[in-house]
C-alpha cells in the first residue's frame, strides 16, 4: 500500500505524540511523589532513630548525625527533630499546620482513625504558601531529662544518659551530667554532678564528680574547679535546687547544648564546638514542638489520668530542599501497646 505525504505525517504526529504521552508518565514530578506510612521503634530514652524522605521513606543508619545529610527527620520517644538548625548541616526546615489547636481533651481522645485521615487529606499544595517554616533550635528543657523513675527501688534516680556541652561564664567549657540523685524523701537531699572541664582553646579533661549538698537549700557550681562556691557574679556555672531545677548562670555567659546520643561522654574530645549554648538546660525544637500539655504539639500526655499519650493528629510540612512533605503521627504505641513507636504518615506533596 502506497501512503501519500499527508497520512505519513498524520502518523508519524500520532507516534510522536503517544511517545511524549509515554515519557510524562515517567518523568512527571506528579507521578514520582512519595507516600507512605511507618512505625518506628523509638522506645529508647538516649538513642534517635533517623529517617529520611529519600527512596520511599526508611529508617537509616547515622553514625555521626551533626555531619550527616542523609537524615531528614530524627525520633526519640515523644521527640522530633529536623536536619536543619542547630540539630544537625542540613537544610530541613518544618511548619506546624496546627489544625487541632484549639481541640480540648474531650476532642483529643474521641479523635478516631477517620479524623485523622480526614485533617491529613484536607492538607494541599495550596497551604504551603501561608506556611512558615523554621528550623530546628535551643530551647529550655523542663521535661526533667536528667532523672528517671528507677522500678526496681521504687524511686528516682539520676540519668546519666543526658548530657550537655557547657559554655562557662568564665570562658572555658565542658561537658556536663548528673551521675548520682539521693532522695531524701519527695526531694533531692544530694545531687553529684560529672563534668569535664575544657580550658578555651584546650580539650576536655578527665571526667571529676562534685557532690551537691541540697539539705540547706540550693547549691552553687563552678565547673572550672570542681567545686560548690557562693553565688558571687560570674563565679559560677550552674545552680542546682532540691526542687528538682538546674540552671545556669545566663547573664555571664554559661550555657548548655546538648550532647548527641552519638557522642561518648568520656572520649569526646572539645566541649566548644556547639552549633550555639542555650542559657538554660537546652533541649532542640522546633516545628514540632517539645511540650505534650496541649493539643498544639504532637501529643498530648495523660489526659485520662492513666499516664498515656495521645496524638494530636496535627499535620506538619517538612521542607527538604525543593520538596515538601505533608506529615502526621498517628500513635504512639506498638501493635502489642508498647510505647514509644510513632506511626508516621507522610506524602509528598509539592
Amino acid at each position: 500500500m502506497q501512503w501519500n505525504r499527508t497520512v505519513r505525517l498524520c502518523v508519524l504526529t500520532l507516534v510522536s505524540s503517544a511517545l511524549v504521552a509515554c515519557e510524562d508518565e515517567v518523568t512527571n514530578p506528579e507521578d514520582q511523589f512519595i507516600e507512605g506510612q511507618l512505625t518506628i521503634d523509638a522506645s529508647s530514652a538516649i538513642t534517635f532513630q533517623y529517617f529520611t524522605f529519600s527512596d520511599g521513606g526508611s529508617i537509616v543508619s547515622v553514625t555521626d548525625p551533626a555531619s550527616s545529610t542523609d537524615w531528614d527527620m530524627a525520633f526519640r520517644r515523644f521527640g522530633v527533630k529536623l536536619n536543619g538548625g542547630v540539630a544537625g548541616p542540613g537544610s530541613v526546615a518544618g511548619a506546624n499546620l496546627e489544625n487541632n489547636a484549639l481541640a480540648s481533651e474531650s476532642d483529643v481522645v474521641s479523635f478516631t482513625p477517620a479524623d485523622a485521615e480526614a485533617a491529613f487529606e484536607a492538607v494541599t499544595a495550596a497551604d504551603i504558601s501561608g506556611a512558615t517554616f523554621v528550623e530546628d533550635g535551643l530551647i529550655p528543657d523542663d521535661t526533667g531529662p536528667w532523672f528517671r523513675f528507677d522500678f526496681l527501688s521504687n524511686n528516682l534516680v539520676a540519668n546519666p544518659g543526658a548530657a550537655w556541652k557547657v559554655q562557662e561564664a568564665d570562658g572555658g567549657f565542658s561537658l556536663f551530667r548528673i551521675s548520682e540523685l539521693v532522695m531524701g524523701g519527695q526531694t533531692p537531699s544530694s545531687i553529684t554532678v560529672e563534668y569535664r572541664h575544657q580550658d578555651a582553646g584546650g580539650t576536655l579533661g578527665a571526667a571529676s564528680t562534685v557532690v551537691v549538698d541540697l539539705t540547706m537549700g540550693p547549691g552553687f557550681v563552678d565547673l572550672g574547679s570542681g567545686s560548690v562556691v557562693a553565688p558571687t557574679a560570674c563565679d559560677w556555672d550552674v545552680t542546682l535546687s532540691p526542687f528538682f531545677t538546674i540552671e545556669f548562670n545566663d547573664a555571664c555567659g554559661a550555657g548548655t547544648f546538648p550532647l548527641d546520643p552519638t557522642e561518648d561522654f568520656n572520649t569526646l574530645a572539645n566541649a566548644d564546638d556547639a552549633p550555639e549554648y542555650g542559657g538554660f538546660l537546652s533541649a532542640i525544637s522546633g516545628a514540632f514542638p517539645g511540650t505534650i500539655e496541649g493539643a498544639g504539639g504532637v501529643f498530648w500526655y495523660n489526659i485520662e489520668g492513666n499516664q498515656r499519650l495521645w496524638p494530636t493528629h496535627n499535620v506538619f510540612l517538612v521542607r527538604v530542599d525543593a520538596a515538601i512533605y505533608k506529615v502526621q503521627i498517628v500513635d504512639y504505641y506498638s501493635a502489642t501497646g508498647d510505647s514509644g513507636f510513632p506511626t508516621l504518615r507522610f506524602e509528598q506533596i509539592q
